[in-house]
């Protein structure tokens, strides 16, 4: 059988601009809207939603999982069971291992049912608690149902971390990884993406086309009516997460300046300067990289870099801002073949208008107080982007002029 091409819609409604599609799980095909991170690996879903005990599709295992996001964390057992995407769902039907999050910081995934992590396998690391369960006299020796009562705060979480930490660590396929293994679909996805804070100014958010796209699983440059214009093509420097090199960055204007590449001490842990990341709807610069941009902003206009400040932390009136007058900003990357490849991020992009409420705007720039960047829906939402996983070491990505909506 050749291997799938799906267009999947996904939206930004249910996790504060982070995407979701939705997936269907077990032997009653449970939907789930997950959102779709290229910063993670993991596919967990809560627990609350999806009945384990109900699906004879599953099978209980002995692992365990303890995820910390930027915006909560979870832990919890993890299971096989099948799990497919699209609207006919058996044409991407595998089993794969999903974790539920049985203790779960509130807020973590929004109003979304969980995340579905499109990156490498280092990231979907999981412990092996069967020693553990067989001394407990847990018979079988498995985590679900889950054996343990944490409750739902950070504190409990991260001392169950370190409990964790313990045991024997095995890292899992996660489950776009195992599409590929089993050959149902090919090593690629892309996004189509117009936004990065759900648009407020309709009286519908979730029918706006503003926040509506598309995510292609096993496919990418075919799409053609979703792009207009040529790819330029960044190199992926290593799978810990999506590393990518940040070489400049140029406000229009000014001068380019450029990006301090990681010290020696950052250099294993981090192995980059900066990461692609879909699941993170702001850019969060390096220090470095936020000051080079903010100096410039008020070389060009003191007045910007007054504005881009104050909103943010709080939402401004859009009717002050004119974007015509704003900047693009441009960050340099290194591209697939080492040359420089360039990638604009417009005004209309890394202001965020009718965000929060209509008539309200947001500024999408952020100092991460780190030594890497992560560049996250507001560089994507210029471009139709594609993870092509099927070239060179780690995978090239491929940005191409997103089409008009």
């Amino acid at each position: 059988m050749a291997p799938t091409t799906l267009r999947v819609p996904i939206t930004n409604v249910y996790a504060d601009g982070d995407y979701t599609a939705q997936i269907q799980i077990g032997s009653s095909a449970t939907p789930a809207n997950v959102i779709l991170d290229t910063g993670s690996s993991t596919l967990a879903v809560s627990e609350g939603l999806y009945a384990a005990h109900a699906d004879s599709a599953m099978q209980a295992t002995a692992l365990a999982q303890d995820v910390i996001y930027g915006t909560g964390g979870w832990t919890g057992p993890v299971v096989t069971t099948t799990i497919a995407m699209g609207a006919n769902g058996q044409e991407t039907s595998i089993d794969a291992y999903l974790a539920l999050t049985a203790d779960q910081e509130s807020g973590g995934f929004g109003n979304a049912d969980g995340i579905l992590g499109l990156a490498f396998n280092a990231l979907n690391s999981a412990y092996n608690l069967t020693t553990y369960l067989t001394q407990q006299s847990i018979d079988p020796p498995v985590t679900y149902p889950w054996p343990f009562n944490l409750g739902n705060s950070g504190a409990a979480l991260k001392q169950f971390a370190t409990f964790l930490s313990r045991m024997r660590e095995e890292d899992l396929p996660p489950y776009f990884t195992a599409l590929e293994d089993q050959n149902v679909s090919r090593n690629i996805f892309a996004f189509y993406t117009l936004r990065s804070m759900v648009a407020m100014g309709t009286n519908d958010p979730a029918t706006d086309p503003l926040n509506n796209g598309y995510f292609i699983l096993g496919g990418g440059p075919e799409q053609t009516d979703l792009y207009a214009g040529d790819f330029v093509n960044v190199d992926v420097v290593d799978d810990l997460w999506y590393n990518t090199n940040l070489l400049a960055v140029q406000v229009a204007g000014c001068k380019q300046v450029e990006a301090k590449p990681l010290s020696k001490q950052y250099a294993r842990t981090n192995i980059s300067n900066s990461i692609v990341d879909s699941g993170t709807n702001s850019l969060y610069l390096a220090p470095d990289v936020y000051n080079a941009i903010m100096s410039s902003l008020n070389q060009v206009n003191p007045s910007f870099a007054q504005a881009a400040q104050q909103a943010s932390t709080q939402p401004i009136p859009a009717s002050g801002l004119n974007l015509a007058d704003w900047p693009d900003i441009t960050f340099v990357l290194q591209g697939e073949n080492g040359q420089p490849a360039s990638l604009t991020c417009a005004p209309s992009t890394y202001w965020q208008l009718d965000a929060l409420q209509a008539g309200q705007a947001m500024f999408a720039i952020f100092n991460a107080g780190g030594v890497q960047s992560i560049l996250g829906l507001p560089l994507l939402n210029n471009y139709y982007t594609v993870f092509d996983r099927t070239q060179d070491a780690y995978g090239v990505i491929r940005f191409a002029p997103i089409a008009a909506p």
